[in-house]
């Protein structure tokens, strides 16, 4: 049965920012994955195990990161990895322990190495 007055339609967000600027943009936010053999992964989960000696939790994350734009409506490859546990991310009562900023620093400083051993093949 065909009805006419069906609309669909994406919402625009357009609220100033605390500078006032205002970028409209849709309100779309696409999910994203790469693959588990996917060479940032790899190089992300042998350089988590090099520096911390355990095994990383390789998952979903379940709140939106810029990864929505950059791999969701841009394409280009990223892996999400941060400080902090996630139930407390983007809430009101979010903190992080300063042992895992210490930890996320030390990641993301080995993490370029990493990544090119397997970009480029070991």
């Amino acid at each position: 049965m065909k009805d006419d007055k069906t609309e669909v339609f994406v919402h625009m967000y357009e609220r100033a920012s605390y500078t006032g600027l205002v970028y409209p943009m849709e309100k779309y936010y696409p999910t994203w994955t790469i693959p588990s053999d996917h060479p940032a992964v790899k190089g992300a989960v042998e350089g988590f195990k090099g520096l911390f000696k355990e095994n990383p939790i390789v998952d979903k994350w379940t709140f939106s990161t810029n990864g929505v734009a950059i791999k969701g409506l841009k394409n280009i490859d990223c892996i999400g990895f941060g400080p902090g546990n996630e139930i407390y991310a983007h809430a009101p009562n979010e903190f992080v322990p300063i042992d895992d900023l210490v930890k996320a620093m030390e990641f993301y400083a080995a993490f370029p190495e990493n990544y090119k051993k397997y970009k480029e093949g070991l």
